[in-house]
C-alpha cells in the first residue's frame, strides 16, 4: 500500500468477505491496552475484541483476531502462510506511560492536539509516530531503551546511560504480537 495515493483501509478481510472496523487511532489505543492487560482472561479479551467491529462481526472469531492484528501492525496481506518470527520484539515504548511524550511531540512537531482532534486513522497516527525526529523525548528515550549496554565500551557512559535506562524502564517487558493473539486458539 502507498500511504501518496492510496486510502487509509477501513476494513478487514476474513474469509473473503471484508468488515468495516473502528480505525480511529484512541480507539487501537485501547485495543493495545485491552491486549496487554494481564488482569483480562484471553477468552473474555477475545470477545471484547469484537467491539472494534463496526457492523457485525465475523463468524469465525480466530480469523476475526488475526485480521485486527493485521490492522494493528498496518498489514494488508492476509497470507496465513507468511513467514513470521516466532521471537517478540523488544517494547521501546508504552502508550500508557509515554502518554505525556507522545502528546507533546505530536503537539510541537505537527502542531496536532491528540486530545481534541475529532479523528486520526491509526496508520496516520502510526505514520506520524514514526515519523517524529530524533530530537523529541519520545524518541529519545526508545533510542536509550534500545541501546545495548554490551556495546558501549565507555565504563563511565555505560553507567550514564544505564542509571537512564533504569529512570525511563517500561512496567511490562514484551508486547504481544498478532500471532501470539491467534496462538490462543491453537
Amino acid at each position: 500500500m502507498n500511504i501518496l495515493f492510496e486510502e487509509f483501509p477501513d476494513s478487514v478481510c476474513v474469509n473473503g468477505e471484508n468488515y468495516p472496523i473502528e480505525t480511529d487511532f484512541r480507539e487501537w489505543i485501547r485495543f493495545i491496552q485491552l491486549v496487554e492487560d494481564d488482569e483480562v482472561p484471553w477468552q473474555i479479551k477475545c470477545q471484547l475484541m469484537m467491539q472494534w467491529y463496526a457492523d457485525g462481526m465475523p463468524d469465525d472469531l480466530e480469523g476475526a483476531v488475526y485480521a485486527l492484528g493485521r490492522f494493528l501492525e498496518m498489514r494488508v496481506d492476509r497470507s496465513d502462510s507468511e513467514e513470521h518470527s516466532e521471537s517478540v520484539p523488544k517494547q521501546l515504548y508504552s502508550f500508557e506511560q509515554d502518554a505525556d511524550c507522545i502528546y507533546s511531540a505530536f503537539r510541537e512537531v505537527y502542531g496536532i492536539n491528540l486530545q481534541t482532534v475529532p479523528y486520526m486513522h491509526w496508520w496516520e497516527f502510526q505514520t506520524l509516530f514514526i515519523g517524529l525526529p530524533e530530537k523529541t523525548e519520545i524518541k529519545q528515550r526508545i533510542m536509550y531503551r534500545n541501546t545495548d549496554l554490551r556495546d558501549i565500551k565507555d565504563k563511565d557512559e555505560r553507567k550514564r546511560i544505564q542509571k537512564i535506562q533504569r529512570a525511563i524502564s517500561l512496567k511490562k517487558n514484551r508486547k504481544m504480537t498478532d500471532y501470539e493473539i491467534g496462538d490462543m486458539f491453537a
